[in-house]
C-alpha cells in the first residue's frame, strides 16, 4: 500500500512553514508600512487655521482646513494649469497650421491663375499659329481636305472665336467646364500628334524620292545656254537644245546629280565624251564634253560622286559640261531641278 505524501498533517505543516516564512521576512516591513501610513494620516488630518482679520478688527473669520484638503486643492490647481497650458500650446500650433494652410491656399490660387494664363496662351498659339501651318502643310503634302483634321462630332472645332469664349470659360468657377476645356485641348493635341506623325512619314517618303532625284549641280560654273529651241552655229538650222551648257574652268570635277548606275560611256562628234547614268523612278542623266571620265559602265554611283572632268571635246568651244535629264524616253528641262530642289 502506497503512502500518500499529502496527508492533512503534512498540509498543515506546509501552511505553517509558509506563514512562518512570511512573518519572518515581511512582518517588519508590514509594521513599518503600517506605522508610516498612520503617521502620514495623522499628519494629513492636522488642521491649519486660516484667519482673515479686517482693519476694523470687529469680526475675525477663521477657516480650519486639513493638510489633505490644501494638498488636493494645490494638486487640482497644478493639474488645471498644466492641462490649460497644453491646450493653449496645441491651439497656438493649430492656428499656425491654419495660417500656413491659408497662405498655401493663396499661393495655390496664384499658381492656378498663372497656369490658367499659360493654358490660354498655349491655346492661342495653337489656334492661330500651329494649327493653320499644319493645315496648309497637310493640304500641300497629301491633297486631302485640311478642314477634316480637327473635326469633332457635336460641338465642332475650336476656332479663334471659340478660343475667346473658352478663355472666358476658364475664368468661371465651374469645375466641369474647366475639365471639358482641358479635354478639348488634350483631344486636339492627340490629333496634332497623329497629323505630325503622318507628315513625318510623308516627308520621309518624299525625302527618299528627292535623294534619288537629280537635284544638285553637276559642276560649278555658269549656265551659258538653256533648254530652248535655238539655231545651230554649224548648220544654221533650228534645232532643239535638250539640255543646258554649264561653262566652268578646265578639268573641273563633274559630279553625279543622283545615285544610280553608269549605263553608257560613248564618244559623240558634237557632244564629245559623254557619260550617262540611269537612276530610280525612270530618270537618266547625261554629262557631255568630258575631258576624261573616272567611272566604268555598270558601276554603281553615289550622289555627288565624281564621274569625270570637264573639257572641250566634241564641238565645245570652251570648257563646259552639257547636262541633260531624261524621264523615260522624254527629255526635260534640267533648270527646275537645279532651282527648286535644294542643292
Amino acid at each position: 500500500m502506497k503512502i500518500n505524501p499529502f496527508k492533512d498533517a503534512n498540509l498543515n505543516d506546509l501552511k505553517q512553514n509558509i506563514s512562518d516564512f512570511f512573518i519572518d521576512h515581511f512582518e517588519d516591513k508590514r509594521l513599518k508600512l503600517k506605522t508610516f501610513w498612520k503617521k502620514f494620516k495623522n499628519k494629513g488630518n492636522e488642521r491649519i487655521t486660516i484667519m482673515f482679520i479686517p482693519h476694523s478688527e470687529k469680526k475675525i473669520v477663521n477657516f480650519h482646513v486639513s493638510i489633505f484638503t490644501i494638498t488636493s486643492i494645490a494638486a487640482f490647481i497644478i493639474i488645471t494649469v498644466l492641462v490649460t497650458s497644453i491646450l493653449i500650446i496645441d491651439h497656438s500650433s493649430t492656428v499656425k497650421e491654419i495660417t500656413i494652410l491659408k497662405r498655401g491656399e493663396s499661393d495655390s490660387k496664384e499658381q492656378l491663375e498663372i497656369y490658367k494664363k499659360e493654358i490660354e496662351t498655349l491655346q492661342t498659339i495653337f489656334e492661330h499659329g500651329l494649327k493653320p501651318v499644319l493645315k496648309n502643310v497637310y493640304n500641300l503634302s497629301t491633297g486631302e481636305d485640311k478642314n477634316t483634321l480637327w473635326a469633332k462630332g457635336g460641338g465642332g472645332n475650336l476656332n479663334p472665336d471659340q478660343a475667346d469664349s473658352d478663355s472666358n470659360e476658364l475664368s468661371d468657377d465651374d469645375s466641369a467646364a474647366k475639365v471639358h476645356y482641358m479635354q478639348e485641348i488634350k483631344q486636339e493635341l492627340v490629333i496634332t500628334k497623329d497629323v505630325i506623325g503622318n507628315l513625318k512619314n510623308f516627308l520621309n517618303y518624299r525625302k527618299k524620292i528627292i535623294e534619288n532625284t537629280p537635284s544638285i549641280w553637276p559642276v560649278e560654273g555658269y549656265i551659258v545656254s538653256q533648254y530652248v529651241e535655238k539655231k545651230s552655229p554649224y548648220s544654221l538650222k533650228r534645232e532643239n537644245h535638250k539640255g543646258i551648257d554649264i561653262e566652268t574652268f578646265p578639268c573641273a570635277e563633274i559630279k553625279a546629280t543622283a545615285p544610280g548606275n553608269v549605263s553608257e560611256i560613248k564618244w559623240h562628234p558634237i557632244l564629245g565624251l559623254t557619260v550617262s547614268i540611269r537612276h530610280k523612278y525612270g530618270f537618266t542623266t547625261s554629262y557631255s564634253h568630258c575631258q576624261r571620265v573616272s567611272v566604268e559602265v555598270g558601276q554603281k554611283i553615289l550622289k555627288g560622286e565624281v564621274i569625270g572632268y570637264t573639257g572641250k571635246t566634241g564641238s565645245a568651244a570652251e570648257y563646259m559640261c552639257f547636262y541633260q535629264i531624261k524621264i523615260g524616253t522624254e527629255y526635260v528641262n534640267p533648270m527646275p531641278y537645279l532651282n527648286r530642289i535644294s542643292k
